[in-house]
């Protein structure tokens, strides 16, 4: 490991965010689980709590996966499988609650396309390189 590959980026700032995120909502989630609560209160506190903060981290997550400029072989084609399994999933995902709330699914269809359409763009410029 190089001192190259540990200056601070945008990719380190948005993975390291994401972490933030899952660890606050986890600690949340154990507290409100420990603290005596009957299961609906923390069955609420998963839904409320959990679900976004899932969101939220494949979200960052996906911001540090577009932000990451690796160099190596190996490292872009995780990257771009990263990307596709994330973007891939998140279209999925929305277009499988369009019948169910049409806004809810929204973000998620033109997050996931967005992830598909920069993995595309990425994959023409690698080639022209």
């Amino acid at each position: 490991m190089s001192e190259r590959s540990l200056r601070p980026t945008w990719a380190w700032l948005w993975t390291g965010l994401a972490a933030l995120l899952l660890i606050v909502a986890a600690t949340t989630i154990a507290v409100i689980a420990l603290s005596g609560g009957d299961r609906d209160e923390v069955k609420l506190a998963v839904l409320l709590i959990g679900a976004p903060a899932l969101l939220g981290v494949s979200a960052l997550g996906t911001l540090a996966l577009i932000m990451a400029r690796p160099s190596g072989g190996l490292w872009k084609a995780v990257r771009r499988w990263g990307l596709a399994l994330i973007g891939g999933a998140a279209l999925l995902g929305g277009l499988a609650t369009v019948a169910e709330d049409a806004r809810g699914a929204l973000p998620l269809i033109v997050a996931g396309a967005c992830a598909l359409a920069f993995l595309a763009l990425d994959v023409r410029r690698g080639r022209a390189e």
